[in-house]
């Protein structure tokens, strides 16, 4: 072969790669643009056992693909993500996360998942509203079409947390043991306790027109009939295990979707995810997430 013909043929080759890779770019762009993008704002309720994950692993093994991300430093309240705050590192250490406005930006998402801390839709009621407010404001900014889920998260171990509608003996009850571990509450705080964790979501999402995702409710139904806990030592337990990241899922699942989750355990099987979750188990939490879905839509 001549060197002009090895050099065309060379070129050529070139050329090939060159529109090979242009189009696998460009595939890949669309099978992005196309998937359902979900951003979750939260912290360790979040990303313990990958939550972001579970729920894209489900809805992708039901056929709707979807893509996940998350902002979720540890203890993080709504406010610290909207004021784009970071969280300390060690010297020497690499900053891991981004501020959260920043991620905001970063694509035209389909749902945002808004989580506060454990215990501040009651204890911090005030400042819960008007975050998640602002922060609701700048998510539309970014794409007025976006859908804002609130993960509604559940009352902590200690019980202090947990909303006990009529009963006046239970409210005394929670009243006393704040007062004991945070001393005389406000009248805010007073006010928040009536209603607890489930009111306060509930006022969030018809204050900024968002959508609850009952994650706190499926807890409460589950009761005592299976551990969502994980060990913690010595503290008492109040981060998901296993089963309670996927109570979760489930629960986004149904909310996202419209779908039942029932045999969602085994469509995650068939396609090769493992999740340690036994499946009677799975089959179980999979009817709880969708009694609570329900019931909370009926209330809307």
């Amino acid at each position: 072969m001549t060197t002009t013909l090895k050099l065309t043929a060379l070129f050529t080759c070139a050329l090939a790669l060159c529109a090979n890779a242009l189009y696998a770019q460009e595939a890949s762009d669309a099978s992005e643009a196309q998937s359902l993008q979900i951003l979750f704002i939260g912290n360790s309720f979040t990303f313990f056992n990958d939550l972001d994950q579970t729920v894209s692993d489900m809805l992708n093994v039901s056929g709707v693909a979807a893509r996940a991300q998350r902002s979720t430093p540890g203890g993080w309240r709504l406010r610290q993500h909207y004021n784009g705050e970071l969280p300390k590192v060690a010297e020497g250490k690499t900053q891991k996360f981004t501020p959260t406005p920043e991620v905001i930006k970063k694509a035209p998402w389909d749902y945002v998942v808004l989580q506060e801390q454990s215990s501040g839709a009651v204890d911090h009621r005030a400042e819960f509203l008007e975050y998640g407010a602002k922060l609701a404001e700048t998510i539309r900014e970014n794409n007025a079409q976006t859908q804002i889920l609130l993960y509604q998260t559940w009352a902590r171990c200690d019980g202090m947390f947990e909303g006990y509608g009529e009963d006046s003996a239970r409210r005394d009850e929670i009243l006393a043991a704040w007062t004991k571990r945070y001393s005389e509450p406000d009248e805010a705080t007073v006010e928040a306790l009536k209603d607890g964790m489930q009111g306060g979501y509930a006022k969030l999402a018809q204050q900024i027109d968002a959508t609850i995702s009952p994650v706190g409710l499926a807890f409460s139904l589950v009761g005592d009939t299976l551990d969502l806990y994980c060990d913690e030592g010595d503290k008492k337990p109040f981060h998901p295990n296993p089963n309670g990241t996927y109570l979760a899922g489930c629960v986004f699942y149904k909310v996202i979707t419209g779908k039942s989750p029932q045999g969602m355990f085994q469509r995650l099987t068939d396609a090769g995810k493992v999740y340690k979750v036994e499946e009677k188990d799975a089959s179980y939490l999979e009817k709880i997430a969708e009694q609570a879905v329900d019931a909370t839509q009926k209330k809307d």
